[in-house]
């Protein structure tokens, strides 16, 4: 382990829960209950030690502005006066187009923020009514030129494909228009209809792209961002050099970090745990220690073996690859051959082609 960490706050509320997703999240939440999960949240960043430098910082969610724009640069600001932050920390928000303004950007900005990851989804408005976005792409749009008004350098989009009556067209259509407001990264994720959404009991009436269109959609993505300056560095996400994800290539370099929040992950002192799904828990458990809301206890010590294995599986899902064993060598040399990467005999890097097939290659590698 080094001396680095990387802090991920999940804020588990929004104004309306999008028809498609299965994270923990909530709606309707009162006031007092933002505060006392505001609360909750200072208190374990009081528990943590201080001793370990900090690289990045993600407030994901759910829709953390929903918590309100003043919590957040509170929560902002105590980590920066309590921690040992890198010169270089990079400092995400995750952002609904409709839930922030001019002026909430320019504050998240001034406490410290300097990345904001803005949920665009597609350009096409009938689409995003169809699967509950609260906002217009015009309000995506705005946002995004807001963001960079109020001081913000380091902009990212999602974009969802897969997505009922959606067609190449429309899709080539959101892709060039997310362009034009000039960010620089932009996530892509394939629509998956999880059971218990809304979408998912809608099923029997969408029209859903079969295989074959949806390994279409995949690649006009990978083409068009390309032939941009986009380059495919992991599994879902295009950056142009320099605008890199640092908080997730954390992720998969197998980085500690740790997760606070009801629903949150960690990877801490050895141990893969994470925290339930529950606000009212991790409010009351919050008192009690860091560790007191999570499955820390109950969580194994991760082996050597099981690092090893999590580094081919992350490293896999990354442009940077993975170092593959001497006695799958030659499963790897045919796995390029076949033009899903490249092979130099010691690392194998997976290209975009490769990324689609990415879990069947991993299980190849490590079976």
């Amino acid at each position: 382990m080094t001396s680095k960490l990387s802090l991920y706050l999940h804020i588990p509320f929004c104004v309306k829960k999008c028809d498609y997703c299965a994270f923990y999240s909530l709606s309707g939440v009162t006031d007092d209950v933002k505060q006392e999960y505001f609360e909750a949240l200072v208190r374990q960043l009081d528990f943590l030690e201080t001793d370990r430098e900090i690289q990045t910082i993600y407030l994901g969610g759910g829709t953390p502005p929903v918590l309100g724009v003043l919590r957040l640069c509170k929560l902002i600001e105590h980590i920066r006066t309590r921690f040992i932050l890198s010169p270089d920390c990079e400092i995400t928000v995750e952002v609904n187009p409709k839930t922030v303004d001019f002026n909430d950007l320019s504050a998240l900005y001034i406490s410290g923020a300097n990345r904001l990851s803005v949920g665009v989804q597609s350009a096409n408005d009938d689409i995003l009514r169809s699967i509950g976005r609260i906002h217009s792409f015009s309000d995506a749009a705005d946002c995004i030129r807001d963001a960079y008004r109020a001081g913000f350098k380091n902009v990212s989009a999602d974009v969802i494909f897969a997505l009922p009556s959606l067609t190449a067209e429309t899709l080539k259509q959101t892709l060039e228009l997310i362009m034009l407001t000039n960010v620089d990264h932009i996530s892509a994720y394939s629509l998956q209809l999880e059971e218990g959404t809304p979408l998912y009991s809608r099923r029997g009436s969408l029209v859903l792209p079969d295989e074959e269109c949806e390994e279409e959609q995949y690649e006009l993505i990978c083409d068009t961002l390309k032939s941009n300056r986009f380059s495919h560095y992991e599994v879902s996400s295009f950056a142009k050099p320099g605008f890199e994800s640092r908080h997730n290539l954390n992720y998969w370099a197998c980085g500690e970090y740790f997760g606070l929040g009801a629903g949150a992950h960690s990877f801490y002192k050895g141990k893969r745990f994470s925290t339930p799904q529950s606000v009212q828990d991790y409010i009351s458990r919050s008192r009690i220690s860091l560790l007191a809301p999570t499955d820390y206890d109950a969580s194994p010590f991760q082996t050597d073996y099981d690092l090893y294995e999590e580094s081919i599986m992350l490293g896999l899902r990354t442009s940077r690859g993975a170092v593959i064993p001497p006695e799958k060598r030659n499963a790897a040399s045919r796995i390029a051959s076949l033009g899903f990467g490249t092979f130099d005999g010691v690392t194998l890097r997976l290209n975009s082609k490769g990324f689609r097939v990415s879990n069947a290659v991993i299980a190849e590698i490590l079976g």
